[in-house]
This record gives structure tokens, C-alpha cells and sequence, in this order.
């Protein structure tokens, strides 16, 4: 049996969001958040005000969180399409 690698895997999940999301343009933006141990992702969520939409925003950024520190940056409106 085959492995592949992380990075091999890594590559193979990006081509996915581009395809599923390709019709946003260089709007959409993938970002790896790992856990700090005080502050966790450091992110509050919010639901979109029309329950007919799905949709998730981020309405609030610890300083000390890994979110506030991603690159590229997140910011307070941001909508999240896919947590992998």
C-alpha cells in the first residue's frame, strides 16, 4: 500500500477548496490555526441574522490567540466556509 505525505496530502485537500470555492476568486484564503495551550484559536463565532443562510463570521479576536496571529491574517467579519 501507498502513503503520501503530508505535504502531498496537504497539497491534495488545497486543490479541493480551490475547486469547490473557485467561483469566490482570490477572496478565499486557507489558513492552519493550532491551539495555543492559554488562549486556544482565540476566535469568537457568530451565526449569519438570517437563519435561512448558513453561514459562520468571526466576531472576535483574543490578541493572544493563534487566530490573531495567522498569516494570512483573520480578521473580525471574516466568514469561515470549511474547518478540515
Amino acid at each position: 500500500m501507498e502513503t503520501i505525505s503530508e505535504d502531498a496530502e496537504a497539497e491534495l485537500e488545497l486543490d479541493k477548496i480551490k475547486k469547490k470555492y473557485g467561483s469566490l476568486g482570490d477572496s478565499v484564503v486557507v489558513v492552519k490555526l493550532e491551539r495555543t495551550p492559554k488562549a486556544g484559536l482565540g476566535l469568537s463565532l457568530a451565526g449569519h441574522r438570517d437563519r435561512s443562510r448558513m453561514a459562520v463570521f468571526i466576531c472576535g479576536l483574543n490578541p493572544a490567540g493563534a487566530a490573531a496571529k495567522s498569516s494570512p491574517p483573520i480578521k473580525v467579519g471574516d466568514e469561515i466556509l470549511e474547518v478540515i
